[in-house]
């Protein structure tokens, strides 16, 4: 028996920084195809980024204004939102700069988002 591993099982990295937050490679891979993005925190405290399709943006059931735009590179993205960034900072009581402040991430399948546990979430 062969057992084939997926890229979407490691760990990643997320690095916030105070006007962005990159995705490393491994972290970014789910978000490949993906038209826009919704980041927020969820009750643990933990960072959740969701990839949304161009189909689901354009049947307008989601607000406009929660989608963020990501830019994919060849070893990383991007999401580039000053305001985003202080919001994070601010709800998760993080302090940003031009130094990144980073966190392991784990995809998970059955809620299709990428989940980056910070010091006061759960791993």
């Amino acid at each position: 028996m062969i057992k084939w591993f997926n890229v979407k099982e490691r760990a990643g990295t997320i690095s916030l920084y105070q006007n962005y937050l990159t995705l490393n490679t491994t972290a970014m891979y789910p978000f490949e195809t993906a038209y826009r993005v919704q980041v927020g925190v969820d009750e643990n405290q933990q960072i959740v980024i969701k990839p949304v399709t161009k189909e689901t943006v354009e049947s307008g059931t989601l607000d406009e204004y929660s989608l963020m735009k990501i830019e994919m590179h060849k070893s990383f993205a991007r999401i580039s939102s000053v305001a985003l960034l202080k919001s994070l900072s601010e709800e998760l009581r993080i302090p940003l700069s031009n130094s990144p402040v980073q966190f392991e991430t784990k995809w998970d399948d059955q809620e299709n988002v990428l989940i980056a546990a910070t010091k006061k979430g759960k791993k």
